[in-house]
């Protein structure tokens, strides 16, 4: 049971007038008074107060519950919380919710269920047809590593099979057959088709599903209706969770369509940030046409910052390096030799998608154009990259208040955290990472490399970093790939404890307070968006949730369990737990 502070302990704290926001506060009477509450404002000082008044969409003031009162009018409704603990919407920096809206994934949680599962597909699929499992990272299996080609073949001899990790997936003979994959087949681009001593393709590629032929979308599948409903039901289940503002971190326009026809809908409920994808290869003169182009006729798909307080451009989004849960990440140092990854070369690093000039050429444009910049960088050496080229784009066009991003940033080290702060770079990190994965990477990795893995603590020395799920398939808050759940995620970033019950490097754990601000005001602040939301301070939306129980107090072990009583997003109800 998680306990209450006595409302005695709350501040004597008024605010009635706007400090911060973009538009000055409103003027009472209020429409709304939420009293007897603990109201975490997650101000500056992290006031904890009693009472919250908002009109008109927004937060009027936030005090006692006297001075709260006070502001009541004739129409004004009034909320006892009965002690119950009242924070600002939490934001999701990271999630791909038009994909995940309408994906199914099979509960798998070892290679002996994935193989099984792929068997059971032989009795339904076709003959000769593709069996595909997406976004199944060997690091969560209780194995821990990949299937071999051997493995696929003897569950489907007759089905092309793809199992898709990511930027790494290994495949079976079939689809290296009907493929015409063969060991002739040369590496596509920055790709390797794996092959082993005599040549022979392995099944591994890496970054080298193009030489494939055949593999389904699963998104053709969907008419615009059944997408935009499927949307609309995600939206709410993340309400349910308490979320009220996302960031779409890699959209293309007709994703940013999907998001603005629900708005003229009037069928929104949270406020979506749009990262928008960006093709990086050519010639300076092809990428500033790109980049001039991207806005659109309507001019709502660009630069950073255009839109509306329900649709709003966020930066460019870059793809620099694989990823860490299939041995594809730009490391330092070569990856380990072993069976989670199937890696068998002495110097395999990862792989680097950009070239370091071209990646400073793309940015130095971004930042001519006012937008933010951000790439997803899952290795230390990628990082590197990342970094280097922010510098050198930083001597020619200032980036500070662009406020260039660093996205995963799983492995910093003492030099780019400095180098961060000198920069004003910010970064996007995944606690289900950590809670998932970081058991397996301790011990493929080591000690030494992993105390570098998403260290929370030393990063917000430095810098500002938010907190996002990668939320890419499934609904269920905690199923899906990525688990979405934020109060994991905050619970997570507290403990330190992953899903197989190691607590990793404790001396990297947040307070409360701190991680709080991870999924609030700090991704506000990655989003340039701080003087709207983020925290209850005059002025700003009065997106707001309620809970079961107060973060700050209950165990640790229970932040995970906490229930969203209602959620509120811009003063009207979206969600009320029944």
């Amino acid at each position: 049971m998680c306990r209450f502070l006595p409302l005695a302990f709350l501040l004597p704290f008024v605010v009635p007038v706007a400090a911060n926001a973009a538009d000055p506060a409103p003027q009472g009477p209020a429409d709304l008074i939420i009293h007897h509450a603990r109201v975490v404002t997650v101000d500056d000082k992290f006031h904890v107060v009693e009472a919250v008044a908002v009109k008109d969409s927004r937060i009027l003031a936030v005090g006692t519950n006297d001075d709260m009162l006070k502001l009541k009018g004739e129409k004004t409704r009034l909320l006892d919380a009965e002690s119950r603990t009242v924070l600002p919407g939490l934001y999701d920096s990271h999630v791909h919710p038009t994909g995940a809206a309408t994906s199914k994934i099979p509960k798998i949680k070892s290679l002996k269920d994935a193989l099984a599962y792929i068997k059971e597909q032989t009795k339904i699929v076709p003959e000769g047809d593709w069996i595909v499992l997406w976004y199944l990272f060997p690091t969560r299996l209780d194995e821990a590593r990949f299937p071999t080609k051997a493995e696929l073949d003897e569950v489907a001899p007759k089905h092309p099979v793809l199992f898709h990790a990511g930027p790494a997936g290994m495949v079976n003979s079939m689809a290296l057959k009907i493929s015409g994959v063969t060991k002739d087949t040369p590496n596509p681009g920055t790709g390797i088709v794996v092959k082993d001593a005599k040549g022979e393709p392995t099944g591994m590629l890496r970054s080298a599903y193009r030489v494939l032929k055949g593999v389904p979308s699963e998104s053709d599948k969907f008419s615009d209706e059944e997408r935009r409903e499927a949307l609309k039901k995600l939206f709410h289940l993340y309400n349910a969770q308490g979320l009220t503002s996302i960031a779409d971190r890699n959209a293309g326009r007709g994703a940013l369509d999907q998001y603005l026809d629900l708005k003229k809908r009037d069928e929104l409920t949270l406020r979506v940030n749009v990262a928008r994808s960006f093709d990086p290869s050519g010639n300076r003169e092809q990428v500033a046409k790109r980049f001039e182009e991207l806005p659109g006729k309507d001019g709502l798909g660009g630069p950073t910052g255009a839109g509306d307080d329900w649709v709003r451009i966020g930066p460019i989004k870059l793809f620099l390096d694989g990823g860490m849960l299939n041995g594809t990440a730009y490391m330092r140092q070569p990856w380990p030799k072993g069976d989670t990854y199937q890696i068998t070369e002495d110097d395999y690093r990862g792989l680097l998608f950009i070239k370091p000039d071209q990646l400073q050429m793309v940015c130095e444009e971004g930042a001519k154009r006012k937008w933010q910049m951000t790439a997803h960088t899952a290795g230390e050496g990628a990082m590197d990259v990342l970094l280097d080229a922010y510098d050198l784009v930083n001597r020619m066009t200032p980036i500070k208040d662009l406020r260039f991003c660093i996205t995963h940033a799983n492995f910093p080290s003492q030099r780019n955290l400095e180098r961060c702060k000198a920069l004003g770079v910010v970064a996007d990190v995944q606690p289900a990472w950590l809670y998932k994965d970081g058991s397996t990477l301790y011990r493929v990795l080591g000690d030494k490399r992993v105390r570098w893995f998403q260290p929370y603590k030393s990063w917000m020395e430095y810098t500002t970093i938010g907190g996002g799920s990668d939320h890419m398939l499934g609904q269920d808050s905690f199923d899906s790939i990525n688990p979405w759940n934020p109060w994991l995620a905050i619970e997570v970033a507290v403990t330190r404890k992953t899903e197989r019950g190691d607590v990793l490097f404790k001396e990297e754990a947040l307070t409360r307070e701190q991680a709080i601000r991870l999924y609030t005001i700090n991704n506000a602040y990655l989003c340039h968006e701080e003087k709207l939301k983020g925290s209850l301070e005059p002025g700003k939306f009065a997106d707001l949730i309620m809970i079961d129980r107060d973060p700050l107090a209950c165990p640790a072990n229970t932040i995970h369990e906490t229930k969203v009583l209602m959620t509120m997003v811009g003063g009207k109800v979206v969600y009320e737990r029944k």
